[in-house]
């Protein structure tokens, strides 16, 4: 009892101290090492602290002292050049080395309250290399009972040790470690001088067929500090595998219908690996021609021709193939065609303008085609005979009769004949009549014409000299003119050939000269206006004068009509058929100027 209350009359027994350390620390090697040591304190009592390493057989050794302010290393130890230990008691571990993977204890010497201490333990690790691969490079038979050596993948200088996965097309393999006749792995690890760990894992498998295009690798699984995984993988590989053909595929790759003209692809392949020899043959009368021997079984032929129909065979050359297995297919093939089509005329022809012509045209093919006549590369007719009537220049040239499958796309043939219509020039269409301001203006004017043999066109007066161009069986002629009093009474053109001519006359209007061969102009009609009344003026004055003539002599008793006189005329024939016509001529006026005053008289001459 008396021990009791002692104790507890001591400084700082009712006060707690203790030391915490992180219970385990982790770290790359080559990097810094950090393991705190923090201790608690009732008080702010004076304190030492120590940091010791501990051996393989639990002995503790001293690496580190702090106390006063002061950090002292021990000297002769592993740490003395890389281990320092902080103000606030962290040790520090410079460049981490595998060895390093200890347990450190920390203890805190405290006035008064005594002392503390708390182990860490430090864990290092080392990422592995690049995975390697070491594979069976020998052929692999289907037909084995049990599991072949795939390969084995290694993982070097890692810690701690890695784990390896196998992969097969991208999915993870599960295989046991008990050896089967189907699927197993079987591992082994190396510890390196330099204490790092190498990892292999060897693949067992019995391979089928389906194994032939399939991708195979492994990963290396390794842990990194703070509880992760990394993963690295490896190149991937295939197998070698062999199996006997067990069927045979013989086809056209070529899109389907085969035409004249297309380029055919054959391919024989059959199942079986590494793949057998094919020929392929070409049958005829119950005979073999050979036409392709090779491992691809791939025949191309360019611009097939219809020669190329007929049945084929393809034979796979795989000797491990039993008996019953059938290693010969074969194909029958049609190669279309459509023959260029036949004419009538069979020639390029003359036809006069204006005549009837038929164009015939024949055709024939695997399937009969349908026939059509194009011109300039339009459709102008559907179907066989093509028949034109009243025939026009503008129907002369090249026509093609084409000839087309109708169940194949793309098969056509097709053949040309050369239409040339000849006959009399015709002038085309244009402007006749211009109007022209003023004598001296200058004046273009364009005549185009059409025939065959070409046309040459000439104008009227000859002194015009146009300048030509052609074009096919068109000619155009153009002249410049200075529009004289002359050219407005006729200019025209005239196109000539071998058939005849035609002309184009042209009417120019001029503001200030008569035109006598056009309908007038205004000022033209103005001056024949003029003349008009001046003639009737001379003739009226020239009527006065007679009749003053007359008046003057008869006052003068001088003019005489006798009764003889009228009766030569009465009885002469053509004189009485005279007469009615003078009497009926009479004119009003010479009453009134000749007759007598009292008017009952009247001379008639």
């Amino acid at each position: 009892m008396d021990l009791l209350l002692l104790l507890a009359l001591l400084p700082g027994c009712l006060c707690s101290f203790s030391v915490e350390v992180p219970p385990v620390v982790e770290v790359e090697i080559g990097k810094n090492a950090i393991i705190h040591c923090k201790p608690t304190f009732s008080g702010s009592p004076k304190y030492t602290s120590e940091w010791f390493v501990l051996d393989e057989n639990d002995d503790l050794r001293r690496i580190t002292f702090f106390g006063d302010g002061r950090q002292v290393t021990d000297p002769d130890t592993e740490y003395s050049d890389r281990a320092k230990v902080k103000s606030d008691l962290t040790l520090e571990i410079k460049g981490v080395r595998l060895s390093d993977e200890k347990q450190f204890l920390c203890r805190v010497n405290a006035v008064n309250e005594g002392t503390k201490e708390a182990k860490a333990a430090l864990k290092v690790y080392d990422s592995p290399e690049t995975p390697e691969l070491s594979l069976n490079l020998g052929i692999l038979s289907v037909t084995e009972s049990i599991a072949s050596e795939i390969g084995t993948c290694i993982s070097r200088n890692a810690y701690p040790a890695p784990t390896i996965e196998w992969y097969k097309n991208h999915q993870l393999l599960t295989p046991p470690t008990e050896k089967n006749p189907d699927l197993y792995m079987s591992s082994r690890t190396i510890t390196e001088s330099s204490g790092l760990l190498t990892v292999s894992s060897t693949l067992f498998l019995r391979p089928t067929k389906m194994d032939t295009d399939a991708v195979f690798s492994c990963k290396v699984v390794y842990p990194i500090p703070g509880g992760g995984v990394r993963r690295m993988e490896s190149q991937e590989f295939n197998l070698t595998l062999h199996y006997y053909t067990e069927n045979v595929k013989f086809e056209i790759l070529s899109p389907l219908p085969i035409k004249e003209g297309d380029d055919l692809i054959f391919r024989c392949a059959g199942d079986g690996h590494p793949p057998p020899s094919y020929i392929i043959s070409k049958l005829k009368d119950d005979n073999e021609m050979e036409i392709y021997s090779g491992v691809e079984g791939v025949l191309k032929v360019l611009n097939v021709s219809r020669e190329y129909t007929g049945s084929y065979s393809c034979q796979a050359m795989d000797f491990d193939s039993p008996p019953e297995v059938v290693l010969t297919q074969e194909l029958d093939l049609v190669v279309n065609y459509v023959d260029t089509p036949s004419l009538l005329p069979k020639e390029d022809t003359m036809v006069n303008l204006g005549a009837d012509l038929q164009l015939t045209c024949r055709g024939d093919g695997t399937v009969t085609p349908q026939l059509r006549w194009k011109k300039d590369g339009a459709i102008v007719f559907e179907g066989s005979r093509y028949k034109i009537r009243n025939i026009s220049y503008s129907q002369s040239g090249v026509y093609t009769c084409e000839a087309v499958s109708s169940n194949i796309p793309g098969l056509t043939k097709e053949k040309d004949i050369t239409i040339t219509v000849e006959g009399i020039p015709q002038l085309k269409p244009g402007t006749e009549t211009f109007e022209v301001a003023a004598e001296g203006d200058t004046l273009s004017l364009t005549c185009s014409a059409v025939g065959h043999p070409l046309p040459e066109i000439m104008w009227n007066p000859p002194e015009l000299k146009g300048a030509q161009s052609v074009s096919g069986m068109n000619v155009m002629s153009k002249v410049s003119v200075k529009v004289s009093s002359k050219l407005a009474k006729g200019v025209s053109c005239v196109a000539k050939n071998v058939h005849g001519s035609n002309e184009r006359n042209f009417t120019l209007n001029i503001g200030n000269v008569i035109d006598t061969s056009s309908a007038p102009s205004q000022e033209q009609s103005s001056g024949g206006s003029s003349t008009a009344i001046i003639a009737v003026v001379v003739c009226v004055l020239l009527l006065l004068l007679v009749v003053a003539l007359f008046y003057f002599l008869q006052k003068r008793g001088k003019l005489t009509c006798g009764g003889s006189e009228k009766k030569s005329l009465t009885q002469d024939p053509a004189s009485a058929e005279l007469a009615p016509e003078l009497k009926s001529d009479k004119r009003p006026e010479q009453h009134g100027l000749i007759g007598s005053p009292g008017g009952s008289r009247s001379i008639e001459c």
